[in-house]
């Protein structure tokens, strides 16, 4: 049992960034990934704003948890695919979860609990602008 308190959620957390910042961010992971001879590797998840603002509508919601996966040979051809898992948080900085493992939606406190996968990689998906 951990002695630490648990401290209390900001839900304002997170900061806006410049552009310069941003692309500062991507070009470090990008060199990283290159290091490393990764080549087809994910750069990005695209989610559609209507399946993130059905997410952060649960009445429980005051953020949102973005968790890595990985998607272990789901086609045959032995490539592992990251994925983004993304979950609605409560004020106490808890996850909103389904209520059983297998269930992809339940309900909790009157309105579903969700969780949001199967996003549009990029390279496939990608942006045109740098």
């Amino acid at each position: 049992m951990s002695t630490n308190a648990k401290k209390p959620f900001p839900p304002d957390a997170g900061e806006f960034i410049s552009l310069e910042t941003a692309m500062k961010l991507r070009l470090n992971y990008e060199d990283d990934q290159s290091q490393k001879k990764k080549k087809g590797y994910t750069k990005a998840i695209c989610f559609g704003k209507e399946k993130v603002i059905e997410l952060l509508s649960h009445p429980d919601c005051v953020a949102l948890r973005i968790y890595y996966g990985i998607k272990v040979d789901t086609d045959g051809d032995g490539v592992k695919e990251k994925t983004m898992v993304l979950v609605g948080v409560d004020k106490n900085g808890d996850d909103i979860l389904p209520a059983g493992p297998t269930e992809a939606v339940a309900k909790s406190a009157g309105a579903p609990a969700l969780l949001l996968d199967a996003g549009l990689p990029c390279p496939t998906y990608c942006s045109t602008k740098p």
